[in-house]
């Protein structure tokens, strides 16, 4: 099946059904144990990683410390999470293997958005700084002004 995320497609399996379509079949105690398997999953780790990535990308640089004080407490959360929901039964080797799949592809999937979202603010930034040297040089037209952007953020 495949799924349109982040603008791109991603295909997570091979029978037409695929792993998201298993989640919204799920019950209530069987999503908290999916739930607990994608915490418990060794891509877990890479997966939140890549995530804060992208979140760090898109984030003001005065709003980072907030992403560092989430991401310190994350650990404690995960593992206060994981033992709420202890009771757990044995996945399926089919559900496990879905999973597998449907988890690596999501980590492609984040990495590449990232990719995407440093090109869109790289092009945004060159694109700003152009705009206000515009701006700069017809205030300076219009008012024979000869200060400059620098000469404003540096003495004031």
């Amino acid at each position: 099946m495949q799924h349109q995320a982040l603008g791109m497609v991603v295909t997570s399996g091979d029978d037409g059904g695929g792993f998201t379509d298993m989640l919204v079949s799920l019950s209530g105690d069987q999503n908290r144990q999916m739930k607990v398997e994608i915490a418990n999953h060794p891509l877990y780790q890479h997966l939140l990683s890549a995530h804060v990535g992208c979140l760090r990308v898109a984030t003001p640089i005065d709003q980072l410390p907030l992403i560092d004080a989430q991401l310190s407490q994350a650990q404690d959360v995960l593992l206060r999470y994981i033992s709420n929901h202890e009771h757990r039964q044995p996945t399926s080797p089919d559900d496990r293997h879905e999973l597998d799949n449907f988890l690596t592809q999501y980590l492609v999937v984040l990495c590449a958005f990232k990719d995407r979202l440093q090109e869109h603010v790289r092009v945004d930034a060159v694109e700003a700084v152009m705009a206000c040297r515009e701006i700069e040089h017809n205030l300076q037209a219009m008012t024979g002004n000869p200060f400059s952007s620098y000469f404003l953020y540096t003495h004031t």
